[in-house]
């Protein structure tokens, strides 16, 4: 597996952090190859990872290498958050502006063939890049992990500003952390860029989720995606509970498929990388033999 970063300008103030990671030139041929339906893309698909609200493109580091030993992937940095830069607005990270940049980047790298693979508050990004249909054909398919709904969630007040709140030191990001959005980490140290990337999101795109973001209502569209969807709910999640995403995101989705990660919290991407790994690689091998 080879990786580079590369920064992508979308506007004066927007430059998005990207990072391409390719696999072996030459993989050797499968002992026992899968049927290949005949009408099935033969090209291999670009694996796009979208994070959560305090992460970056490092969310997927212990996916990542799994994934991309089989497969072009490509992992952002949303606006503010990681080695991306972002308006100094109040007002310049709705969902609706983080699905923008990812449109105009899946642009600008020419790809033709994309699965978005989307976090909680990436997940919402991803459903409405699909809803909204501006990538077109380009598309193949969603992998949803521990997704946040199309539908507005609002949160009592007192939470609301427990959430504003929830990044400014250290000290709360890590409590956030280990004890709302992981399970194995109660009792081993987190990996140290969680923390990091919590407190590196500007102020805007820290206080966006909580304040407006997770509000928004984007549920009208997401009954007409039309392309294969994975979602990867997660057993023990305080943020996304299994019910939640089983009523609000699988049932409005139509053909959407979910699945289980046992003994996960809300970030399984760091809880079972390996998990999440197998079920994308299934996912995605179902879609280069069509049969899904």
């Amino acid at each position: 597996m080879s990786s580079q970063s590369q920064t992508i300008d979308l506007h004066p103030d927007v430059q998005i952090h990207a990072l391409l990671s390719n696999p072996p030139a030459v993989n050797p041929p499968a002992v026992n190859p899968p049927a290949v339906n005949p009408s099935a893309p033969s090209a291999l698909p670009t694996i796009l990872f979208l994070h959560f609200w305090g992460g970056s493109s490092r969310t997927w580091s212990f996916v990542n290498p799994l994934v991309a030993a089989h497969y072009p992937t490509i992992a952002l940095d949303f606006r503010g958050w990681g080695d991306s830069t972002g308006p100094d607005k109040p007002d310049g990270y709705w969902v609706s502006n983080l699905a923008d940049d990812v449109e105009r980047v899946i642009s600008s790298l020419d790809i033709n063939d994309v699965i978005l693979v989307g976090i909680s508050m990436g997940a919402k990004v991803a459903q409405l890049v699909a809803a909204r249909g501006k990538v077109g054909a380009n598309l193949r398919g969603l992998v949803l992990v521990s997704p946040a709904p199309a539908t507005p969630l609002s949160l009592p007040s007192e939470m609301r500003e427990q959430q504003l709140h929830a990044y400014d030191n250290a000290e709360s990001a890590q409590f956030v952390a280990t004890n709302v959005l992981t399970v194995p980490y109660h009792d081993r140290n987190l990996p140290g860029f969680v923390v990091e990337d919590m407190l590196r999101g500007n102020r805007w795109a820290r206080q966006a989720w909580p304040a407006y973001g997770m509000g928004e209502d984007l549920s009208e569209g997401v009954g007409e995606i039309s392309v294969p969807v994975l979602v990867l709910a997660a057993e023990n999640d305080l943020v996304e509970p299994v019910e939640r995403v089983r009523s609000e995101v699988v049932a409005r989705i139509p053909g959407a498929r979910m699945e289980i990660v046992q003994g996960s919290g809300h970030l399984s991407p760091l809880d079972k990388p390996e998990v999440v790994a197998d079920n994308l690689l299934k996912f995605v091998g179902q879609l280069q033999t069509g049969f899904t």
